[in-house]
């Protein structure tokens, strides 16, 4: 049992006026940049040519770099006078409107502008062209008058620097121009002349960097005399400094990166003090300069994140402190220092102590498949506290303040979770959320390294399917669970790779924040099925991985959802949908050839549409098996509603959402068998075809429809099987994929006759496909104890493969099943044993020990297991190692401890656990509704909550949460309370558990039943 003393104080408010404090730097040594790391740096030709060419990459936020080479000529008051004062506020659209619709855009042109670019349209080069915005469609510049002269009121759109009043709204041609300023001339120059003086030791890039960083300091905010000059003014919460509360903590980063490269140089820069003396008072000295820049720039930095004026992604801000921190090295009487970062970064929001609730079990975390790179903020903010124990030794409690990449979650990060979001040997990162796009189908070679095999994270909820070597490599993604911040509502969303390409992407990051809810976070707009049309049901479910079965040339998974509920963590009523869940095969004929089996299974309802959509292409979709009729008017939500218009549905609701957005609608019955193939604009002739496969009365639907920031721009292309009926509508959409360059190497696609004996879930599955050399049986049930017949097959089971080439049975394959037989060929797998359990846990080796008939224990290393852990769904571990054991039992060293959720006992209810300050848990999902808990999503739900002490083994129903996507609230600690799931009187819960008590949450534990996965094969 650990207990935490909660005693550490931490800074809040204003600890200036900086000139009252000690006038001496406490910078002495280099500490952010090694020895090793320069070297690195000096042997990098592309690290070298980044810092003295610069780059050419689109402003987005501030990652661009100098050219240092060339800008190292500009004179000193070129950089000086190129960043505005802070008292001009900053912007990052031109009406400070980024979620307005519409946008104010330019005074002439209006929102034709965002066709261009929808986040940054503006032509800015401040370098040319300075305190200038112009207009990418007319050309003209803006503001009308010559600010840097003097000139305030000229023309017909002047900015004195509060903007140009208009009937529309007010202009803020110079707080933009000033963002851009910051950000693409100061902050790149800053990072540039820095990593340029470590490379060449040339004092000239030294001088200039210091000179960017003196200017830095000269303007940037503070808690104390310079309030009202954050990125949104008056130091409140979230204010930003210079930048937003986002990019601030980045650009803090690289600050201190270059102070650490350069300070020893500012000793002897003559030239520098005699500038610095004409521009900033009181400088006298290098020293002075030096302490201009620590107290000016980076402890008025420290203090923001701890008073949360900068709030960036989660992990970056506790990177920036660590840095911070590192950096000075300050033990010392000044205020913030080096102790105080410590404190925000274990007891305050840094949260250190608890890192691992912003972790799942596989590294991943409650992000897009991009913003959770900001995670690695966390490992490298535990590199840097490694390094700072070493350069102050006896100064770091190693108690108060243990070593975080000790935990096996961040150790995670990238051993599992980064590999495991790459396809085509880390060709593409699977887009999931807000990441990549939905543009033409770009090729890109394969990197050099190991080809990964299929994997699944059941943390993060992905299973990807993988075969195939370089340049033949293809991945089937199939996403099962539930993001919390730059999420998207995509249940079960299937990606496809191959040919160097994403063959069927994602529908990308948002091309606008004003429409995303409308288009991007929609579900309609990704590649699964909507219920009723219901576009905003729980996105933050996690799914379970039903079925694993990965193999040599046949690969299998299901998993299962629940996105819509009756009653909806924010009290709405959804369709009551009882099955969700979609089965995927990669099935290879050849080294070359290859395909996907798609079955997705719906109950619920009363209205089902399958959507897909392909890259885009400008060549026209081909439809074959289907004669489609057009819609003379409208769009898909209807031929009344034109395109763009709000609209009322059948229930009277207003709504705004993509269907008002899919125009040259077609619609038409399937036939037996119908497809739908993209011929892609590439240089192979690539093509991409969906071989639908109708199981009873089904309609095809296409559309167009692209961003409607730019409805013109790159418009995708539709298919959308459609099956509606009364309610409780039971659906099956099976669909062949493929994808070829030049000539289809996959031939005629039919469904076989095929019958159930006795009840079934879904009616049978039974697909025959023309292969080179023979053909494909593909049987599928909708659950393991189902039965079908056909024409010489059966199958009891849930998938099975039959290939025949030359006229006989080549192999089959079986899988969650007990027979497949085709003519006098059967394969034979024994009955499902009735499930393990799990009778003891030992978390320190991760290992769990298992009674019941359980597999050869040489069988099972590498595979995977399920765990019922009676809780919100079954959890998929993978065996390291498996012993037999006393008693007939079996031991089992898992990937995992099973740790899913930490805190500390700060108080008891009846049946409740108050957690501590300052506890995040990312992943909580209880709510109240009307004043009574509501466990409509509760990831924790069935973990057991230990303490490490014998005995205490307690059930959790859910913590106290925020359960749906809000990037404010997921930086705050919440109540995140834990409910258990008896109602435990307080004083038992604390004569067990004790106050101040570390306590963890796991996924598993005594009593929870386990499954391993079943197939068989014949060659």
């Amino acid at each position: 049992m650990h207990s935490i003393i909660l005693s550490g104080v931490l800074i809040a408010g204003a600890l200036f006026p900086l000139a009252a404090q000690a006038d001496q730097p406490v910078k002495r040594a280099r500490t952010l940049v090694t020895p090793e790391m320069a070297e690195s740096y000096r042997q990098s030709e592309s690290i070298r040519n980044l810092a003295l060419k610069g780059d050419t990459r689109p402003f987005t936020a501030a990652v661009g770099s100098a050219p240092a080479q060339d800008w190292a000529s500009k004179p000193d008051e070129w950089f000086w006078d190129i960043m505005p004062t802070t008292r001009i506020v900053r912007n990052v659209t031109v009406g400070n409107d980024p979620f307005r619709t519409p946008k104010l855009g330019c005074p002439v042109h209006g929102g034709e502008i965002y066709r261009f670019d929808a986040y940054y349209p503006w032509i800015v080069d401040c370098e040319k062209a300075p305190y200038k915005l112009k207009c990418p469609v007319g050309g003209e510049s803006y503001p009308s008058n010559d600010f840097p002269a003097g000139d305030l009121t000229s023309g017909s759109f002047p900015d004195d620097g509060t903007g140009w009043q208009s009937q529309d709204g007010r202009y803020y041609f110079l707080g933009l121009y000033s963002h851009y300023a910051y950000n693409t001339v100061l902050q790149p120059a800053i990072k540039s002349f820095g990593r340029a003086y470590t490379i060449t030791g040339d004092r000239r890039y030294a001088h200039k960097a210091a000179l960017c960083l003196l200017k830095e300091a000269f303007e940037y905010p503070n808690s104390a005399d310079r309030k009202d000059r954050t990125y949104i003014p008056g130091y409140g919460k979230e204010s930003g400094m210079i930048s937003d509360v986002v990019w601030s903590s980045g650009a803090l980063v690289a600050s201190a990166t270059c102070y650490d490269e350069i300070f020893d140089a500012i000793e002897g820069d003559a030239e520098l003090l005699a500038f610095a003396q004409k521009r900033v008072p009181g400088i006298r000295s290098y020293d002075d300069i030096k302490l201009y820049i620590e107290d000016n720039l980076f402890r008025p930095g420290i203090q923001a994140i701890i008073d949360k004026r900068i709030q960036p992604n989660t992990g970056w801000e506790s990177e920036a402190m660590a840095s911070l921190a590192l950096l000075l090295n300050d033990f010392g009487p000044k205020r913030p220092n080096t102790a105080d970062c410590l404190e925000w970064l274990y007891y305050g929001a840094g949260r250190l102590r608890t890192v691992g609730n912003q972790f799942y079990k596989d590294g991943s975390s409650y992000e897009s498949s991009s913003y959770n790179d900001a995670r690695a903020g966390y490992v490298r903010a535990g590199e840097l506290l490694a390094r700072l124990r070493a350069v102050a030794p006896g100064k770091v409690d190693a108690t108060r303040y243990p070593d975080i990449l000790r935990n096996e979650k961040l150790q995670h990060f990238y051993k599992t979770y980064k590999p495991g979001i790459q396809a085509l040997g880390g060709a593409w990162t699977i887009a999931i959320g807000d990441v990549g796009s939905s543009g033409p189908a770009e090729r890109r070679p394969r990197p050099n390294g190991p080809t990964q095999p299929s994997s699944y994270m059941d943390g993060y909820g992905l299973a990807v399917l993988r075969s195939g070597e370089n340049p033949d490599m293809r991945d089937v993604a199939l996403f099962y669970g539930g993001l919390r911040g730059h999420a998207h509502y995509d249940p079960l969303m299937l990606g496809l790779y191959g040919f160097g390409r994403d063959l069927l992407p994602n529908i990308g990051y948002p091309q606008s924040w004003n429409f995303a809810a409308a288009w991007e976070w929609s579900l309609f707009t990704h590649n699964t099925v909507v219920v009723d049309r219901v576009e905003n049901p729980c996105s933050t479910v996690i799914g379970s991985l039903e079925v694993w079965s990965p193999g040599k040339d046949c690969q299998v998974m299901e998993a299962r959802k629940r996105p819509y509920r009756k009653n909806e963590p924010r009290g709405r009523s959804g369709p009551d949908v009882r099955d969700y869940r979609r089965m995927v095969a990669l099935i290879d004929v050849s080294p070359s050839v290859w395909y996907v089996v798609d079955i997705f299974r719906v109950t619920g309802g009363k209205d089902h549409m399958q959507s897909w959509h392909g890259a885009y292409t400008p060549n026209p979709i081909a439809v074959e098996g289907a004669s489609l009729a057009p819609q003379e008017k409208g769009t898909l939500a209807g031929e009344d509603v034109t395109y763009g218009q709000r609209y009322k549905d059948a229930s009277g609701k207003e709504r705004h959402d993509p269907y008002c957005y899919l125009k040259d609608v077609a619609r038409g019955r399937m036939g037996e068998a119908v497809s739908v193939d993209y011929a892609y604009d590439t240089d192979d002739s690539l093509h991409v075809r969906l071989n639908f496969v109708p199981m009873g009365d089904t309609e095809l639907i296409t559309a167009r429809g692209g961003a409607p920031i730019a409805p013109d721009k790159e418009v995708l292309q539709w298919a959308i099987p459609h099956r509606a009926g009364p309610e409780d509508l039971k659906s099956q959409f099976v669909t062949v994929l493929e994808a070829y360059t030049g000539q289809r190497m996959i031939g005629a696609v039919r469904r076989l006759p095929a019958r159930a004996a006795g009840s079934a879930s879904y009616e049978p599955v039974a697909l025959e496909i023309n292969v080179p050399g023979g053909r494909d049986i593909i049987l599928a049930n909708g659950d393991e104890k189902g039965t079908l017949h056909g024409n010489g097959f059966s199958l009891t089971g849930t998938f099975g493969l039959i290939r025949e080439r030359g006229g006989k049975v080549a192999s089959m394959r079986l899988v969650e099943g007990t027979r497949l037989a085709f003519g006098q060929s059967l394969l034979r797998h024994p009955p499902a044993d009735p499930p393990a359990r799990i009778t003891a846990v030992d978390r320190a080796n991760r290992a769990i020990t298992v009674s019941g008939r359980v597999p050869d224990p040489q069988s099972l290393k590498g595979l995977r297991i399920m765990i019922d852990n009676h809780g919100e769904r079954i959890v998929s571990y993978q065996v390291v190692e498996a012993r037999p054991a006393a008693s007939g039992k079996t031991i089992l060293t898992l990937d995992s401890s099973g740790v899913i959720g930490e805190g500390i006992a700060a108080g008891f209810e009846g049946g409740i656990i108050r957690n501590g300050p300052e506890i995040n848990m990312a992943f909580a999902g209880l709510c109240e509704i009307n004043g009574e808990p509501d466990y409509s999503d509760c990831f924790y739900y069935g973990g057991h909550l230990e303490t490490g002490e014998p005995g205490v083994d307690l059930k959790v129903r859910g913590v106290m949460g925020f359960p749906y996507q809000a990037w404010g609230l997921l930086h705050n600690a919440g109540a995140n309370h834990v409910h258990l799931c008896e109602k435990i009187p307080a004083s038992r819960l604390k004569t067990s558990i004790g106050g101040g008590t570390e306590w963890k949450i796991y996924e598993y534990g005594v009593g929870d039943e386990v499954r391993f996965d079943r197939s068989a094969e014949t060659q």
